[in-house]
């Protein structure tokens, strides 16, 4: 757990100097988002997972909250910042998770004149305090640890144009030792449905 310790308070120790730094951009290159979600595991792989639709679950729910800081907008439209968030993952019993990372959004999609759909990407590190269900299983297969992990989180939301700050997303919540690198055991994939709000 001590890497991930590390860096997160790494990210926390310069998000104030960062923020100082760029106090000239303007506040949609800095916006704060919340958000709230919620969803189902899943005994697929990361593969099948994009269609939720056809991928098998298993019974663990998950619940969960995040905060997005976006700090600068190296392209048009496209924005980079930092994602924290935590889950409760509920079966026989509840374990928890929480992650940290990197997202990238991009704003540049318009349908109809009415709608934004916005893909995003967060890369990062997961922690849990117990793995659970397949995801457990698969982390006595590997016989590798599956604590901490890296974490990578592919998402599409929706919002209209009349109201930006305000947005429905779905979203596919990874973690994985990425082919035994960080890790190994665990793997594990979740389907979310959830709300943001910009402030």
């Amino acid at each position: 757990m001590k890497p991930l310790l590390v860096a997160v308070m790494l990210v926390a120790a310069a998000m104030p100097a960062y923020s100082q730094s760029t106090e000239s951009e303007s506040l949609q290159q800095r916006d704060q988002k919340l958000f709230v979600m919620g969803g189902r595991m899943g005994q697929s792989d990361m593969g099948e997972m994009f269609n939720p639709f056809t991928a098998t679950y298993e019974d663990t729910l998950v619940f969960g909250a995040g905060y997005q800081r976006y700090f600068f907008e190296p392209f048009d439209d496209f924005k980079v910042g930092l994602e924290v968030g935590a889950a409760l993952r509920v079966d026989e019993q509840i374990t928890g998770e929480g992650w940290a990372g990197i997202v990238g959004r991009y704003d540049g999609w318009v349908l109809a004149d009415r709608l934004r759909l916005s893909p995003s990407l967060v890369f990062g590190g997961s922690v849990v305090t117990q793995t659970i269900g397949v995801e457990a299983e698969r982390e006595a297969n590997d016989g590798l640890p599956g604590d901490i992990l890296f974490y990578l989180s592919p998402e599409i939301s929706l919002s209209t144009l009349d109201n930006p700050n305000s947005e429905v997303f779905w979203r596919l919540q990874h973690r994985s030792g990425a082919w035994n690198t960080f890790g190994g055991g665990g793997t594990a994939n979740a389907t979310m449905l959830g709300i943001r709000t910009s402030f």
